[in-house]
């Protein structure tokens, strides 16, 4: 349940409830709050991290299966609208579709937005159509069909609100923990009252004003200072339990929060196909665990995206003359040179890649020349062939 679910529960009985600081604030003190916060925290760090991952990745554009950097390239790779850069731009969208399991994307004069609400109808035999779409507090005043639009879709159902679900239990468990947490810790002891004091006057104010008082405000102030003397009236005396009663924070309790948080961590790494290790923040095994997480989270969304801009800003005809959108998930990995330069080496002498094609890779500019773009191989990698009866090499692959 978020703020807005429950407002909505105070608006049940037609009962107005103003938004202003206390409301919030109320809320925010809530036990609602405080029981959701770990689930929510956590669900926003895997999106930011998968957001992050994605905005990193190149958006290259092929003509006839060449690469080729026109309108389209430099639109998804530096600026998509007059307000969001590339990387803005596309956190949002991930950030939104992760969030909302979708996200509506529509062009208005050669700019792409991000619609920040929309209705949707749909239809079995006819497109699907699109109307008040919103962004920004500007309300379109058209409506947009689906071959219009770039409607990106992450799961047939919402992964966010199955995962609501499913940690609620864990929600109940673990402020259940940090209560008993509190608890422990707490200050505790014995007030005794004069059997005779329930019937004095202390000044003005009668034996329930001053108990109420004493146990409402001193009490609480009295506790919560670091150092502090609390004044008591004739017939009431307080003694702290000190030494065995009193409870002590335990290890054991501490680690029953550490545990369901552990529990709830798993879960929403298991809904976004996240490595657990990756979003907890250990550090072994980084380079292993980050290629698990571009293959099995990164590259699966990409494929998604990808396939819908293509089929809706390219179309059938363009693609299958080899002009189309690929987003190149590489990027998004660190790479130190020294460290892969017997491998760069292995990959210009068997051919695969030439000068250039490696540069971009490891992010420097491209060189443009001739030799750069050429492609070599060593004999090493000749196909068998021998010598002819002449003396002459039967192989003439260049080198």
């Amino acid at each position: 349940m978020g703020f807005w679910d429950w407002l909505g529960g105070r608006l049940l009985g037609g009962k107005t409830v103003e938004i202003n600081a206390q409301t919030v604030e109320e809320y925010l003190n809530s036990e609602v709050f405080s029981r959701l916060v770990t689930e929510e925290f956590l669900i926003h760090a895997a999106i930011n991290l998968i957001a992050n991952c994605i905005s990193k990745s190149e958006f290259q554009t092929f003509k006839r299966g060449e690469e080729f950097q026109g309108d389209e390239y430099y639109m998804w790779n530096y600026e998509p609208n007059t307000n969001q850069n590339s990387s803005q731009f596309l956190q949002e969208l991930v950030s939104r579709l992760l969030y909302n399991n979708e996200c509506l994307v529509v062009e208005m004069n050669g700019q792409l937005m991000i619609a920040e609400s929309f209705c949707k109808e749909e239809y079995a035999l006819k497109e699907t159509v699109f109307t008040g779409v919103t962004r920004s507090g500007f309300t379109f005043g058209r409506s947009f069909r689906m071959s219009q639009v770039l409607y990106f879709r992450l799961n047939n159902k919402n992964i966010r609100c199955l995962l609501t679900n499913l940690c609620n239990g864990y929600n109940k468990l673990l402020q259940d923990a940090v209560d008993k947490y509190e608890k422990a810790g707490g200050e505790k002891g014995i007030l005794t009252i004069d059997a005779q004091a329930a019937g004095r006057k202390y000044g003005d104010k009668t034996f329930e004003e001053i108990f109420e008082d004493l146990m409402n405000k001193r009490f609480e102030k009295f506790f919560k200072s670091r150092n502090a003397v609390l004044p008591l009236f004739n017939g009431f005396g307080y003694v702290p339990r000190t030494g065995a009663e009193q409870s002590k924070k335990s290890t054991s309790e501490v680690k029953d929060i550490t545990d369901l948080t552990d529990e709830i961590l798993m879960k929403v790494s298991q809904a976004f196909n996240i490595p657990v290790s990756l979003l907890k923040g250990d550090v072994s095994d980084v380079k292993e665990i980050t290629k698990n997480f571009l293959t099995f989270c990164i590259d699966p969304i990409c494929d998604m995206m990808t396939g819908e801009i293509n089929r809706k800003r390219y179309g059938k005809e363009e693609v299958l003359k080899k002009n189309y959108l690929r987003v190149d998930t590489s990027c998004a990995m660190h790479v130190d040179i020294f460290e892969i330069a017997e491998k760069i080496d292995k990959l210009i002498s068997s051919g695969m890649y030439c000068i250039d094609e490696l540069r971009k890779k490891v992010g420097e500019a491209a060189l443009g020349t001739e030799e750069a773009k050429a492609h070599f191989i060593t004999k090493n990698y000749e196909k068998l062939g021998g010598v002819k009866d002449d003396g002459t090499e039967e192989n003439k692959i260049p080198i």
